[in-house]
């Protein structure tokens, strides 16, 4: 009597290393925005953007999250209110640096910062990022950890009556959470240590 039996599935292990698990980043960004109404431009406008991104990597390089931004610009005696929640992908280029892009929903709200005239307008629909960051750990841990990450953005937002352009440059402090032991390869002298 003869059986077979089912191959035992086999977990790739990853290399440990500081960029990888699930991240949070928070962080702010100077901002300068160029708005359009009506087809007239706005000129260039200075202001500065809260921002939240958190998410995971799904492979070694690529990672897959979410990204909340909210802020403002000011400028011609006018006030763009900007905000946005969009799904965000990101793939590391180098050790540390990495690409991302977001597609979502945006808001550009356009009011006067005169005081007198509290009419409000401007668009709600699609927006589109596309920016660079680079991780600096903060100590050295075998997986995960702290860091501090510069970054370089660009965001648009189209719409029918109004559009804005903006680009960011800031910095958000991240943490990512690592690996777990069973999960890394590591020497046997190292793998079965206690945490």
């Amino acid at each position: 009597m003869t059986g077979t039996a089912g191959s035992p599935s086999a977990q790739l292990l990853e290399p440990p290393r500081s960029r990888q698990g699930y991240y949070f980043s928070l962080g702010y960004t100077f901002a300068q925005s160029h708005t359009w109404e009506d087809g007239e431009s706005w000129g260039v406008w200075r202001g500065g953007i809260l921002g939240i991104r958190f998410g995971q990597l799904v492979t070694r390089r690529f990672g897959l999250g979410l990204q909340i931004n909210v802020g403002s610009t000011r400028g011609e005696a006018q006030k763009a209110t900007l905000g946005g929640l969009e799904l965000e992908a990101q793939w590391e280029l180098a050790r540390n640096l990495a690409a991302f892009g977001g597609v979502g929903i945006d808001v550009l709200s356009l009011s006067s910062d005169n005081g007198q005239d509290k009419s409000s307008r401007g668009t709600v629909g699609s927006g589109y990022s596309l920016g660079l960051g680079y991780d600096w750990f903060l100590g050295h841990r075998l997986t995960g950890g702290w860091a501090l990450t510069p970054t370089l953005q660009a965001r648009f937002i189209p719409g029918n009556t109004a559009s804005g352009l903006i680009g960011l440059i800031g910095a958000q402090l991240s943490y990512w959470t690592g690996l777990p032991r069973n999960q890394l390869e590591l020497p046997p002298d190292k793998a079965f240590q206690r945490p």
